[in-house]
């Protein structure tokens, strides 16, 4: 007897009352047959065994009951029907009445008299322990102060070395100005000296007495050659000039 043939759970507690069954003959009526619907007792013969003889008789279809005294249902085994002779059951059904007693097992019910309150079992948890692990252990492990205190003067060091670098370039470069500006101040000064000391407006408004006056002079070869030197000289002061303003540009 199992869940599947009752469709109901075969907890301890349960009886089994009686069987109802019905099936159906198929056979000749001159021809022998026997049908016997029975299950096996678990611990010895059958509970129960009830048997129709067919022979000489129609096939029909036949119900009947059988009443059981409460039998548990733990002691009822394998349930079947055998057949002997010429002939053969279909649609057979075979139902099994019962009922429950809840509290003869007390653990079925906490309300039954007896009950024994279950302990739950305490599952074997594997406890985690932080100050056994490495990486934990490597985080938290403690560090010389003194290599902090050498890292932070390093530190200021290299920031106070920069900003002297800082002061140096700055200090350079206010110099190369204060002398690019006292170079162009000088160079410009130099040339409105020369264009004052080139201007001919002064001999254009200088008045001559009338008169014819002859050069006394006599030039070696009769021609005046230019300073070259000069002329190179300002070329340079030219381009000095021109590549100083391209910088403030």
């Amino acid at each position: 007897m199992s869940t599947n043939v009752l469709g109901i759970p075969t907890d301890e507690g349960m009886d089994i009352s009686g069987v109802l069954y019905n099936y159906n003959v198929v056979k000749n009526v001159e021809d022998d047959f026997v049908v016997t619907v029975q299950n096996k007792d678990k611990e010895d013969g059958y509970i129960f065994q009830d048997t129709e003889d067919w022979s000489g008789k129609h096939g029909i279809r036949i119900q009947k009951v059988i009443p059981l005294p409460y039998t548990p249902i733990e002691n009822i085994g394998e349930g079947s029907i055998e057949t002997t002779g010429t002939g053969t059951v279909e649609d057979a059904t075979v139902l099994y009445m019962y009922r429950w007693d809840e509290c003869r097992n007390p653990q079925n019910n906490e309300n039954c008299p007896g009950y024994v309150p279950i302990i739950p079992e305490i599952p074997n948890i594997d406890v985690y322990d932080a100050l056994d692990d490495d990486a934990v252990d490597d985080a938290t492990k403690e560090t010389d102060s003194d290599l902090y205190e050498k890292e932070e003067e390093d530190s200021e060091e290299n920031d106070k070395e920069e900003e002297d670098e800082d002061r140096l370039e700055l200090a350079m470069a206010a110099a190369d100005n204060a002398l690019t500006i006292a170079n162009t101040a000088s160079q410009t000064s130099i040339l409105k000296g020369m264009n004052a000391a080139t201007n001919v407006n002064s001999y254009y408004i200088a008045q001559v007495p009338g008169g014819v006056y002859r050069e006394p002079i006599s030039l070696n070869g009769g021609e005046i050659v230019d300073n070259r030197k000069a002329f190179r000289s300002l070329s340079q002061d030219k381009l000095h000039n021109t590549m100083i303003r391209e910088q403030y540009q």
